[in-house]
């Protein structure tokens, strides 16, 4: 065995890691046994040398006691366990009589950092491909032009290779970037808008607008990252907008970008890949002088892949140079050109290349040379196949982003290719290089070249409408069986083959394409494109399909699917618009034509959220009521539970809060957690954890601090194992609020406050992002800054406004007056508590707080004691009314505070003590210890006034 164990081999998609024993294919570990893993050290560190069976045995087994067969039966697992990762490609090599040879390239790799090999630190990029050849000059000029200039393109044709060269940068800059390295592959995607979303969930950045840019800039700032834009140019004027925007708005932001074309904007250097340096027309050159030239390396080791044993002679040599050249050096056409050798051998292989690059030139001298050489080779290929495979491959043109074994043989079988045959034929092609493997799972695609080459011919047959069809039916039915199912594992397939759906949806929403078709398979889709949050995309598909209904379908389940799948999107990109209130209203009414409860469910609680938070409460509370209604009808608990959740915020909201209780304890308490999952899922939104944030509110209304605290901090727990956004958005919304009612100046009200703002920020969540700012505004506000303070406020109410969001706007900005005027402010705090236009008969369940707020403020502006006795004596007339205990003490500690003649201010005493006397804990809290101190002590108004909280 090898004493250099800090080494790391690379072979293929492998790295073999000597000292940590440790094989990896991309972010995955090899499994192998003990003995199998010396055997690859060994034949690795030897590789295309043939090590003899006896020296095997001796360094594999020093002790000895093994015979020959222990060594074959271990060849035979690492083979196995290679060909699992690596399926078609021979790595070891019996040589009769001799031993076994390693027979593909290998590459000595620096050592890793610690940690390098856990699946999780490399998931964010591809594996290196393949062992670079000839690129030596261009990743360093790459990575210099980087680090300089931050923003960079590697131009060319199609299959130069610049995506390789770009995953070799990035990986090789992955300790000056910490990892934060994101690969965003834009091959598959269909439409401009399309862009910036698809890089927020390469970041993991949840975004829930039509716009998201400021998401990802959010997202961005504070730690140099770098992003890897893979194939651009069939968007490129949207990405070169985004990445304009990025590299301008960001300084510790670097983009590397692959293309055709470059962007041409404002911070873009560009990089043009040239081709790999090919030898001469000479034909003295031996087999060691053209393999110093990277082109003819390249074809030796691709050569090597698919026939271990083969070698490069003197006499070949030649002949190597000029199949190269033939290839102008562009990569992807050597190595489809190397694939052939295997059969045909080098000469023949050359000569037929020869002859058809020839007749390819012939009448394209105007063509792009690299574009007419690609062409060529990718031509060459095609007339090598049989008939039966040409046609194959022209049907297979209709998959787009790979496709499993089973769709293929489904899809491109007729009566003309069994399917016998066909599974044939698309194994043949497999092994020629012309379909390669995608992953590490068993799909299968085409090459983009080959791709568009194949599409080409199919376009050419004039069959290219029948297989489109039968390419999409198969995916409707497809999609149809897996959502019915509700399995994980068949939903995660699903998930994978959005490419061919979205293909297929092109195609139907066409002049050439099939309406029905479409309408069938958008209904079909719609669940997946949600549930992998690709909102914006679905929102544009399910409107195509509305806008192809015929008479038949309208008013039809089918309909009332995709209405409803648009109305979630809206909800979620736009916010709660009019537009999406429509939409669910339209879902609503088709839910009831077809009695379909759990639509009539889900519509009667989005169109409730959408009244609840403007607010509107007389519409969200018979909204709440005939949602109750059809859950009673329905006998479903999770229908119940949430009718319940429903009612009990609304009562709450509206001031009533001994009923709300009752509903929000049926609700918790009768629930039905797979029901609760489903909600989830559905909308990323818990009843649970709202029920317990607001009952929490609503236990210290009635006068049970302690209580209260607990169902905070269970709140918040159940939001953070959900690890959803919205659900921990609402839970710390709440916390934070409740916890200041509380301890206003406890750190963790601030704290609650700070990591709202974080959380809603980063997943661009703006209602709860403005809700943060304005709790940050009051923590700010207290300790003095009340001009930033101000600031802060109407910047977060902005965003409530934006989002429709209107619950809190009133408390929020009467409480900012408040603590403005005790801060020493009296005509400010008062101007903020007017401009806010409050309605202070509007019934809430802080109206009692809003008045009490009000006679503080009558105070602290000299509008005289009568004025503000009447507030304060109002504010204890509606929490009594409302059960609003802990409002009531506030309310009578500031009468008690502001009387001044003997009389009425016993009578204040008197019945403020009587209100003490109702609380049976948080005797310690701020409002408690203040009343306390009003029933034992003697207090001047002044200094009365500004010890309130």
């Amino acid at each position: 065995m090898s004493d250099q164990r800090d080494k790391v081999l690379s072979f293929g998609p492998f790295e073999l890691s000597v000292a940590g024993r440790i094989l990896t294919n991309g972010a995955n570990v090899v499994p192998l046994g003990a003995r199998a893993m010396d055997l690859l050290i060994v034949l690795a560190e030897q590789a295309n040398k043939v090590v003899g069976r006896r020296t095997l045995i001796e360094q594999v087994w020093p002790k000895g006691g093994v015979e020959q067969v222990s060594l074959r039966v271990n060849v035979s697992a690492l083979r196995k366990a290679l060909n699992r990762s690596d399926p078609g490609r021979r790595y070891i090599a019996n040589v009769p009589g001799r031993g076994y040879s390693f027979v593909v390239p290998v590459t000595s790799l620096s050592s890793p950092m610690s940690g390098d090999f856990s699946p999780s630190s490399r998931s964010r990029l591809p594996a290196r491909l393949v062992r670079m050849l000839g690129r030596r000059e261009a990743l360093a000029a790459i990575q210099m032009k980087l680090a300089e200039q931050k923003f960079v393109t590697i131009v060319g044709p199609g299959g130069i290779g610049k995506t390789t060269v770009a995953v070799a940068v990035a990986h090789e800059m992955s300790a000056t970037f910490a990892n934060q390295i994101y690969f965003v592959d834009l091959s598959a995607l269909g439409g401009a808008s399309l862009v910036a979303p698809a890089m927020a969930a390469a970041l993991g950045v949840s975004v829930q607008t039509n716009n998201a840019l400021p998401a990802l800039i959010d997202r961005l700032q504070g730690r140099p990252t770098l992003i890897l834009l893979d194939c651009c140019e069939h968007l490129i004027d949207e990405v070169s907008a985004v990445a304009e925007e990025l590299i301008c708005r960001v300084p510790t932001l670097h983009l590397l970008a692959t293309s055709r074309e470059a962007m041409r904007v404002e911070g873009e250097h560009v990089y043009e890949l040239c081709a790999l340096a090919c030898p001469g027309e000479d034909s003295t050159l031996s087999a060691h002088d053209v393999l110093q030239y990277p082109a003819v390396q390249l074809l030796v080791d691709r050569a090597r892949a698919v026939r271990g044993d083969f070698e490069l002679t003197d006499a070949d040599a030649p002949i190597a140079a000029r199949i190269c050249r033939r290839l102008d050096g562009i990569p992807l056409a050597i190595e489809l050109a190397a694939g052939r050798i295997d059969i045909f051998g080098l000469s023949k292989t050359a000569s037929l290349l020869d002859e058809r690059l020839n007749l390819s030139w012939v009448g394209r001298r105007t063509a792009p040379p690299k574009h007419q050489t690609l062409n060529a080779a990718l031509e060459w290929s095609y007339d090598l196949l049989g008939l039966r495979e040409k046609r194959i491959l022209g049907r297979l043109s209709v998959f787009a982003g790979g496709f499993t074994f089973e769709a293929a043989v489904a899809v491109v079988a007729d009566g003309a290719i069994e399917e016998a045959n066909v599974s044939d034929c698309i194994w043949e092609l497999r092994s020629k290089s012309m379909i390669a493997a995608q992953g590490q799972g068993a799909r299968l695609r085409l090459l983009d070249t080959t791709h568009a080459f194949a599409s080409q011919r199919l376009a050419e047959s004039g069959e290219e409408v029948g297989w489109r069809r039968r390419h999409a039916l198969y995916f409707g039915e497809l999609f149809k069986q897996g959502v019915s199912m509700d399995i994980p594992e068949r939903l995660q397939a699903l998930g994978d083959e959005v490419g061919n759906v979205r293909a297929a949806l092109n195609w139907a929403f066409s002049v050439q394409g099939d309406s029905k078709i479409g309408v069938e398979l958008a209904a079909a889709s719609a669940s997946t494109w949600m549930a992998m949050a690709l909102l914006t995309e679905c929102r544009e598909w399910m409107t195509k399909a509305i806008s192809r209904l015929d008479d038949a379908s309208t008013g039809s389940r089918q309909e009332m699917v995709i209405q409803s799948a648009l109305a979630s999107c809206m909800m979620f990109t736009d916010g709660m618009t009019e537009e999406s209130y429509a939409s669910w209203a339209k879902a609503r009414v088709l839910a009831e034509c077809l009695d379909d409860t759990e639509c009539q469910l889900d519509s009667l609680l989005v169109l409730w959220a959408h009244q609840i938070r403007l607010p509107r409460y007389s519409e969200a509370t018979e909204l709440a009521d005939r949602c109750g209604d059809v859950a009673d009808m329905s006998d479903n608990r999770g229908a119940i539970a949430t009718a319940n959740y429903m009612r009990g915020v609304t009562y709450h909201h509206t001031g009533r809060i001994l009923q709300a209780e009752a509903y929000f304890e049926s609700s918790l308490h009768r629930d039905d957690e797979a029901s609760r999952r489903s909600l989830i899922k559905r909308f990323g939104y818990d009843r649970k954890v709202d029920a317990l944030a607001v009952l929490a509110n609503l236990t210290w209304l009635r006068g049970c601090p302690d209580q209260a605290r607990r169902l905070k901090l269970t709140s918040i727990a159940e939001a953070r194992q959900l690890d959803h956004v919205v659900p921990l958005c609402v839970a710390l919304a709440w916390a934070s609020f409740n916890t200041y009612l509380t301890s206003p100046d406890d750190p963790e009200t601030e704290s609650l406050a700070n990591e709202l703002v974080d959380h809603a920020g980063k997943y661009a969540v703006e209602s709860y992002h403005g809700f943060g700012l304005s709790m940050q505004a009051l923590c700010s506000v207290r300790r003095g800054g009340a001009h930033t303070a101000s600031a802060t406020l109407y910047r977060g109410l902005e965003k409530l406004s934006a989002a429709r969001y209107g619950v809190f706007n009133w408390i929020l900005q009467a409480e900012f007056a408040r603590c403005t005027a005790v801060a020493g402010h009296p005509r400010q705090g008062l101007a903020v508590f007017e401009r806010a236009k409050i309605d202070l008969d509007e019934a809430q369940w802080y109206a009692a707080e809003l008045r009490r707020i009000r006679g503080e403020l009558a105070l602290h502006n000299d509008e005289g004691l009568a004025v503000a006795r009447q507030y304060f004596l109002s504010a204890l007339e509606l929490s009594a009314s409302q059960a609003s205990l802990s409002w009531e003490l506030r309310a009578a500690t500031s009468l008690a505070i502001a009387e001044k003649s003997a009389e009425r201010k016993e009578r204040a005493r008197q019945a403020l003590q009587l209100t003490h006397a109702k609380f049976r804990e948080g005797l310690e809290t701020v409002d408690l210890r203040l009343a306390k101190q009003v029933l034992t002590v003697s207090h001047l108004h002044d200094g009365a006034a500004n010890s309130m909280h």
